[in-house]
């Protein structure tokens, strides 16, 4: 369970967050591992998700300060999601069917990216759009962002735990858990390596404010260099209120969310 800041609504909730595969399973096999590893970067997205979905009813049209931020919010949540859907379809599913001579095990996931991916480039147009024309915004309605989310969110949030099955799954194949745990390492670096600056304005500030680091005992994702907080924190996040919005500080402690019924 996570280390919730109130009783207040808070960001593991509507969508359920997914429990850590080695809380009851052992960490050192190589399914089991990665499975772990990914059902991590599978909360931030949900927390996200969830950060939206709690806190945007409560935004007026009018205040234009708040509106603009969670549209910059929004992008960025978005733009995490398809980075990390980037890395799997470019590096990850690859090198799994590569390493382990296994054509096709990954196809499942290939295919659920395709049942959501149109919504949510979709709700990016929509956020940039309405970021430039804050008159054209509103949440509820036709048209509205809430229904931009409504019609991929589920498919989004089942393939996030379906995938996590998909990773355990491996267990059950003649798979060398090293091999596992060593395509997973290279994942990472791939998805450090191909990051640029501008995605340490965007990308980086949302991961580190949806990664509960309380959550089920507590763990150490994203493996990220320990000085990394401090200079998004302080240089590359300075100023934006859009940073509001993320459900943990810096430091993956969660923190009451901003906007709310109260």
């Amino acid at each position: 369970m996570t280390t919730k800041p109130s009783d207040a609504p808070w960001a593991d909730e509507p969508f359920r967050l997914i429990a850590t595969p080695s809380k009851r399973l052992e960490n050192s096999l190589g399914h089991v591992h990665c499975a772990t590893e990914m059902a991590h970067a599978h909360n931030v997205i949900l927390r996200g998700l969830n950060s939206i979905l709690q806190q945007a009813p409560y935004i007026p049209a009018e205040h234009k300060k708040d509106v603009k931020d969670l549209l910059f919010y929004t992008q960025s949540w978005v733009k995490m999601v398809n980075h990390h859907h980037w890395v799997e379809e470019r590096f990850i599913f690859p090198e799994l069917e590569k390493s382990t001579g296994k054509q096709g095990i990954m196809d499942t996931p290939k295919h659920q990216h395709g049942l959501f991916h149109s919504g949510i480039e979709k709700l990016l147009a929509y956020t940039e759009h309405a970021s430039s024309n804050l008159e054209t915004y509103r949440w509820d309605g036709e048209g509205g962002m809430k229904e931009i989310i409504d019609s991929f969110s589920q498919h989004l949030v089942d393939h996030l735990y379906a995938e996590i099955d998909t990773f355990l799954g491996l267990g059950d194949m003649d798979i060398d858990g090293a091999v596992l745990k060593e395509t997973w390492g290279e994942a990472e670096k791939i998805a450090q390596q191909n990051g640029n600056l501008a995605m340490l304005y965007d990308v980086f500030p949302t991961v580190l404010g949806c990664a509960d680091k309380t959550y089920e005992g507590g763990h150490e994702f994203p493996p990220l260099p320990w000085i990394l907080p401090y200079v998004v924190k302080y240089w590359f996040a300075a100023g934006n209120g859009a940073w509001r919005f993320n459900p943990c500080d810096w430091w993956g402690r969660p923190q009451p969310l901003k906007f709310g019924p109260s």
